[in-house]
């Protein structure tokens, strides 16, 4: 992993009427195995997360001094851990404005890959468990809940530094008091610039649109194609580019979907940030009451699923077999 420095403090505020108490760790932690399998982690629960922002840092917010610290840091002017105690002590002092408990750690470290370098900050909560210790004594335990993980920041710095974008700053955050969130965007001067849900619903109307055009059982194949490329792409925390999904769905006319889609837009834009949710609804119909559960796939809607929009009805056809052996036993009772 090429991680250039890595550090945490650890923050704990157990009374609502009581100012945090910071613990700074003043070098960088050493990347070893151990370290290098918490940071995969961490990033691969931040790529899959479905409550990712993106955006910018807020212009409105100028007295925020988080890009201001930022750009000493990467100048060469603000050490890594100078850089980094500075922003947990801002946070610490605006959560001393409020009646929220927490304990914790907070994680910060640059990454430099191949096409781009990043910043990271982790809010890392932690959950009691038990073990048995060397004297065969139960005791409790304290282990970094991953399942769980907090407030999250990501920074394309490249991005940021040469104004190549307005989304280079990603947030996602865990469920918990919306106050809390609040700050948290405070802190790091976040504001939204990409609508996800609304940017992947016309994507989604291009693309019925271009469906239109292409024979019944291809339009099945193409959708399938466009939602799995997607799929795989918010698994890897990467835009869709329509350029390379243009070339996917057909290496022989690879510019004829993206042509189609600039020209269906008002404002082309080269890439979509999906929204998972929009895209497993466009490829499963389901819904759910206190006696039924339904769910099946759209390509099956005129072939093993009928629809009587008059009626209200859907007739299902090649029943699955358990579910087929059911009924007959039903019957036969």
């Amino acid at each position: 992993m090429p991680v250039v420095e890595f550090i945490a403090h650890q923050l704990e505020r157990k009374q609502p009427d009581q100012p945090g108490k910071l613990i700074y760790r003043d070098n960088t932690i050493e990347l070893d195995d151990t370290a290098s399998q918490l940071l995969t982690e961490l990033k691969q629960v931040f790529s899959t997360k479905t409550s990712k922002r993106y955006g910018m840092f807020d212009p409105e917010q100028a007295d925020n001094p988080f890009p201001a610290w930022l750009r000493d840091y990467r100048k060469g002017q603000m050490p890594f851990s100078s850089f980094t105690k500075k922003l947990a002590e801002q946070f610490s002092l605006m959560l001393d404005q409020t009646e929220f408990e927490f304990h914790g750690h907070l994680l910060f470290w640059q990454e430099d890959s191949a096409d781009a370098k990043w910043f990271y900050m982790v809010q890392l909560q932690h959950q009691v468990g038990l073990l048995i210790n060397n004297q065969l004594e139960i005791s409790k335990t304290e282990y970094a809940d991953l399942s769980h993980v907090g407030f999250s920041c990501r920074i394309n710095l490249e991005q940021w530094e040469q104004q190549l974008s307005e989304k280079y700053l990603t947030i996602s955050k865990n469920r918990g008091d919306r106050a809390l969130q609040d700050i948290m965007h405070q802190w790091v001067a976040f504001t939204d610039t990409v609508n996800v849900s609304q940017d992947t619903s016309e994507f989604l109307n291009i693309v019925e649109a271009y469906a239109e055009n292409l024979p019944e059982e291809e339009s099945k194949q193409y959708r399938e194609k466009v939602v799995e490329y997607c799929m795989d792409q918010d698994k890897l925390g990467e835009p869709v580019v329509y350029k390379e999904l243009s070339y996917y769905l057909d290496e022989h006319e690879p510019e004829q979907f993206q042509r189609f889609v600039h020209e269906q837009q008002e404002q082309p834009k080269q890439e979509l940030i999906p929204d998972k949710t929009q895209l497993r609804k466009y490829v499963r119909f389901n819904g759910r009451s206190k006696e039924m559960s339904i769910q099946f796939a759209a390509s099956l809607l005129g072939e093993q699923v009928e629809f009587d929009a008059e009626r209200e009805q859907l007739v299902f056809k090649q029943l699955p077999k358990s579910l087929l052996s059911q009924l007959k036993k039903h019957r036969a009772n």
